[in-house]
């Protein structure tokens, strides 16, 4: 696994860094304290996890690097690492495409299980957005997840890809592409997608798959 740390606090990125080096995550861990070093990093190499900081010193902030890191790498699971953990927050984050949610001040323990959860596929967010639910699927780390299908089972084989992607973080033109269908088909499914789990936007298909411990990709 390719990971890559961006957070301007050179100490807490460093210690995030040896932190995953001795889980089960370790692989290369590169590790960058603007976004400017962010995309270069990116632009040498696709990453299979990336650490965001949600509020970087000077320049570019981290909502709108997450936005350029998404659309560099539409496959990357993205993890937002932050000290602001409010619930407005935490939306425009899943809003932005990151597949989760982890506070700074979680413990060594807890960020690694929510670190391996997303690593397997799943999502975490907050246990004050989420509730209870999301403890019991980190503690997991990835065998309580469910597939989509097993999860959904009123959705079909091509609408539970439609939501495989969407749960990517993936534009509605990057599902298009990546399925070969236009993006108006594209519309037509996340409508029905969304009538069938009962939920009224992309963000809340997030959350619900949070809650049901759902694993994608």
């Amino acid at each position: 696994m390719r990971t890559l740390i961006v957070d301007d606090h050179a100490l807490f990125a460093e210690g995030l860094r040896l932190l995953l080096l001795g889980s089960a995550l370790a692989g290369e861990v590169v590790s960058c304290h603007s976004g400017d070093a962010a995309l270069r990093s990116v632009a040498d190499g696709p990453f299979d996890l990336v650490l965001l900081d949600w509020n970087l010193g000077a320049g570019v902030s981290g909502e709108a690097l997450l936005s350029a890191l998404k659309a560099a790498l539409p496959l990357s699971r993205v993890v937002i690492v932050s000290g602001e953990t409010g619930a407005a927050v935490v939306r425009r984050a899943i809003e932005g495409g990151a597949v989760g949610f982890v506070p700074k001040a979680s413990s060594p323990a807890l960020l690694v299980d929510a670190l391996t959860l997303t690593a397997h596929g799943g999502i975490y967010l907050p246990l004050a957005v989420m509730g209870d639910e999301t403890a019991a699927a980190a503690s997991g780390a990835g065998s309580a997840l469910q597939g989509i299908t097993q999860a959904f089972p009123q959705l079909t084989a091509r609408h539970a890809e439609v939501l495989d992607h969407l749960a990517r973080g993936m534009s509605n033109k990057q599902i298009a592409r990546a399925l070969d269908i236009s993006e108006g088909t594209v519309k037509q499914h996340l409508n029905t997608i969304f009538r069938e789990l009962d939920v009224a936007s992309r963000t809340e298909a997030v959350y619900l798959m949070a809650k049901k411990n759902v694993r994608f990709g």
